[in-house]
């Protein structure tokens, strides 16, 4: 025997041995296996939603939310035009309808500057409304219907996109991510503990906007006057207080005045949890009531609302709105959590679109995790004007609607940095906190908030089944495939045979070892897989055949019938291929199984027909010393 057939054959043993390893924890138990086998080959064959259930989620986007982003967008960029055409107005977003803005200007005669040359630029951007303003003073606009509607296919998309992404960087395997109207349908092969951690990564926003608190407004002082007179607002436990400061280098007194209450406990009768979102069969009851939790935020935001609706001179304009931060104290080691307003400018002066990248680092001076925050080129630009544009004001870090810390601007910020901390007392909570946040900020904010629709553990009881038609099927063919191959081709036949559960072997290795998930299209690719490579091994055998009949030696006949079918088995494997690549580069979920298993087939196949086939004719001919007969 020739060295290189030795060693050939050696390769192809130790192929296949490692092969089967990789399939062994699959098919034994890991407990029944030897300790460094399992140890090392600890990777399992992923299955489907289809084939071991999962978790199937439904949600809606709002949509009007990503419009209103886009008219903050806007406002700057009209900001910028306007002051280009030494035109004095500002701009004004009010809260209805959605999309809008208002040139606001000071000088009447300046609004006949704003002309069909001006808007030009901003041509099935923008559109001119109906004013109920004084239209001496303002010019209204609005988001263009046509434009609105491409913002919201492009939210849902980008929806998409970063949904799959977040669940890609939780080490997922091939989730279902796909749209039904402007629904969302998120399927997640199995289920266990981290079902809820899985579930508020895929919500959560993730929206990052920094925001400038409207430091001594004379809005809050008129609504300090009110609270602190009020006795309703005794009664909820809601205080007025003002914070102070004073500027390191200009020596300036600033003041931010808000609202304060605490988070409390009290029993609410089933129709009152069920409003407010904390109603379960599970809890105990007292009296007929439940024990529910009111957050200070809730306490506060009920209560403001209750007085604009009471007295319309406290509704708040479209240029501000109010956030909340949630504050932890400890006290006699209770932890009391409170909830505090600011009261913000509405523009959106930076958002998560600018950032390039997170990470977790540890704060030296508390030693608790936080996230670091790098923007890009142009973000970092933008934040350095933000800050030295409001030195000694609160800069409001809010993430999810919610405002993580505001600090004081003491200097302006150009090193394109910022860091956010976490609030929870748990140091290890707050760490796997960080990890998550960075998770979503590195794949991309939501475009809108996502509302979760329905949940619903999906079981395996259809996809056991088609699995049982599928294995049976497989099976069947497999034996007919068999007894057909022995029948036409004797002893060659044995080798296709043998050659066919190399390929099988090989092709579940491959899914196991790069953890791509088995689904019923994958089985389907699987079956056809075998009959393609059977098919090669008969273009093989009919071209030797061929030959023979022509006259040629034995291994003349091999060689030739080898080389022939080479072209064609190329051909038609090559063909297959691209079909499974375009499958894959536009289908989603099964469509996607069904072309990875097909393409990983393809592979499997053409390595078995050409190489190994050949490599046991050779050994076959090697063996005999005159070589007349061949069993074909």
């Amino acid at each position: 025997m020739e060295r290189s057939l030795r060693w050939r054959i050696i390769g192809l043993g130790v192929l296949s041995l490692l092969a089967v390893l990789i399939l062994l924890p699959s098919i034994v138990p890991s407990e029944k296996l030897p300790a460094p086998i399992s140890r090392i080959f600890s990777k399992k064959v992923q299955l489907g939603l289809d084939l071991r259930g999962g978790l199937h989620l439904v949600y809606g986007i709002d949509l009007n939310k990503s419009i209103d982003d886009k008219s903050f967008e806007l406002k700057r960029e009209l900001e910028l035009a306007l002051k280009d055409a030494d035109i004095d107005a500002l701009i004004e977003t009010p809260l209805t309808p959605k999309g809008a803005l208002n040139m606001v200007f000071t000088d009447p005669s300046m609004r006949s500057k704003v002309d069909e040359t001006f808007l030009a630029t901003y041509e099935g951007v923008l559109r001119t409304r109906e004013c109920l303003e004084d239209v001496t003073t303002v010019h209204c606009l609005i988001i263009a219907e046509d434009y609105a509607i491409g913002i919201k296919e492009s939210a849902i998309q980008q929806a998409i996109k970063t949904i799959r992404e977040r669940i890609d960087e939780h080490g997922i395997a091939e989730p279902t991510v796909i749209r039904k109207g402007d629904d969302i349908i998120v399927e997640l092969p199995g289920f266990g503990d981290e079902v809820e951690r899985i579930k508020s990564i895929i919500k959560r926003a993730a929206k990052l906007e920094f925001k400038i608190v409207a430091n001594d407004d004379d809005y809050m002082k008129k609504l300090a006057r009110h609270v602190s007179e009020d006795p309703k607002a005794k009664e909820l436990g809601i205080d007025f207080e003002t914070d102070s400061w004073v500027h390191d280098e200009t020596g300036k007194r600033f003041t931010d005045q808000f609202l304060i209450a605490a988070t409390h406990r009290e029993y609410l009768t089933k129709q009152e949890a069920i409003q407010r979102g904390c109603w379960d069969e599970n809890k105990a009851e007292r009296e007929g009531k439940v024990e529910c939790e009111i957050t200070g935020r809730t306490i506060i935001a009920e209560y403001l609302n209750g007085v604009i609706q009471d007295n319309a001179e406290f509704a708040v304009d479209g240029n501000h709105e109010f956030a909340y931060e949630q504050i932890s104290q400890n006290r006699n080691d209770v932890t009391a959590v409170q909830w505090r307003t600011y009261y913000l400018k509405r523009a959106v002066e930076l958002a998560g679109s600018s950032v390039s990248d997170a990470a977790v680092s540890w704060d030296p001076t508390t030693n608790r995790p936080e996230v670091l925050v790098t923007f890009n080129r142009l973000g970092a630009i933008r934040f350095g004007e933000l800050t030295s544009e409001n030195v000694g004001k609160k800069m409001a870090i809010i993430l999810d609607e919610t405002v993580n810390s505001a600090p004081v601007i003491q200097a302006a910020i150009t090193g394109g940095r910022s860091s956010i901390t976490m609030g929870n007392s748990d140091v290890l909570v707050s760490q796997r906190e960080s990890e998550d946040l960075v998770n979503v900020l590195r794949t991309g904010s939501l475009p809108a908030p996502l509302r979760e629709e329905s949940s619903s553990i999906v079981g395996p009881l259809l996809g056991l089944d088609a699995v049982n038609k599928a294995k049976s099927s497989f099976i069947y063919g497999s034996l007919l495939v068999i007894f057909l191959m022995l029948w036409f081709y004797r002893k060659a036949g044995a080798i296709s045979v043998a050659v066919l559960l190399i390929n099988v072997t090989l092709m579940m290795s491959i899914l196991t070892l790069f953890q791509a998930t088995l689904t019923l299209p994958g089985i389907a690719a699987l079956v056809l897989t075998v009959g393609m490579a059977v098919d090669a091994n008969i273009i093989i055998y009919e071209r030797i055949r061929e030959e023979l009949r022509n006259g040629k030696s034995i291994r003349g006949a091999v060689d030739s019938g080898f080389s022939r079918a080479f072209s064609a088995i190329i051909d038609g494997q090559l063909t297959t291929g691209i079909a499974a690549y375009v499958l894959y580069s536009y289908g989603s979920g099964p469509i996607q199984g069904f072309a990875v298993m097909l393409m990983i087939g393809i592979i499997c196949t053409l390595f078995t027909a050409l190489w190994c086939t050949r490599l046991f004719f050779t050994y076959a001919l090697t063996r005999k010393q005159r070589v007349n007969w061949i069993s074909i």
